[in-house]
């Protein structure tokens, strides 16, 4: 039986089994109200039995839930929601990523003022061992593509090779801030069918103008990159959009 066919309506949009996946399904069940803080989750038993997963698969997602700050667990008692203010930044600018039409927006607009400048210095200023670095970056990206926050964190480090590679010793202090909101955005899209194999050659052909000196061609891969990663944002509200009311309602 699969876990679309057991799950509460509201909950599972999508049969994936890995621990970062429900993890996420559940932090927008929680986001959304669905368990209001002081609330306590339903068992692992329960869980490993609406999402159709081991009990090892629902335990790691509740531990992933813990690190960030939006549930504790209680030996005995269960896992209890926490309230909103302890959660770790970064899910609520998922929150807000999904919510707000103009955040994810916003950020592209700001993303293509810098990184497409980066993109071109870094074709000026790269050296081989940067490019490397790059390249080894997307290579383990690939390798984790069945954990999705861990392909986020390679992915990241890709953006901010580029960045080093770039030569600007203000670029930091810049993109700190906006580290976490790309971030939030990548978790936000990472589960979009095809994502991650439009990102790596997205990542793959900036690299390979890099590498080459060719600093246009630098730029106008990374804009290419930045109209995908929009589209993948248009896929995500497109696919939460087409759901039934009673599917994206957490009353």
């Amino acid at each position: 039986m699969s876990a679309s066919a057991t799950a509460a309506p509201g909950v599972w949009r999508k049969p994936l089994r890995l621990y970062g996946a429900v993890a996420h399904d559940l932090s927008q069940a929680i986001a959304g109200g669905r368990y209001a803080p002081g609330d306590f989750l339903p068992t692992e038993q329960a869980l490993a039995t609406e999402y159709g997963a081991s009990r090892n698969v629902v335990r790691e997602a509740l531990r992933l839930l813990g690190a960030r700050g939006m549930i504790e667990v209680l030996h005995g008692r269960g896992s209890r929601v926490l309230p909103r203010h302890r959660w770790h930044l970064l899910d609520q600018l998922v929150h807000v990523m999904q919510d707000d039409a103009r955040v994810p927006q916003d950020l592209l607009e700001l993303r293509r003022i810098l990184e497409v400048e980066i993109a071109g210095l870094a074709a000026e200023r790269a050296t081989v061992e940067q490019c490397d670095a790059m390249e080894a970056a997307i290579d383990q990206m690939r390798a984790a593509a069945d954990r999705p926050e861990v392909c986020i964190e390679h992915d990241m480090q890709f953006h901010w090779l580029l960045a080093e590679a770039a030569r600007n010793v203000l670029l930091p202090m810049v993109l700190g801030p906006v580290g976490q909101l790309l971030r939030a955005s990548r978790l936000a899209t990472i589960h979009n069918p095809g994502t991650i194999d439009r990102s790596e050659a997205a990542h793959r052909e900036i690299l390979t103008r890099v590498r080459a000196r060719d600093v246009a061609g630098a730029r106008a891969a990374m804009r290419r990159h930045l109209m995908q990663v929009e589209g993948e944002i248009q896929q995500m509200k497109g696919s939460i959009d087409a759901l039934p009311e009673q599917q994206t309602s957490h009353a």
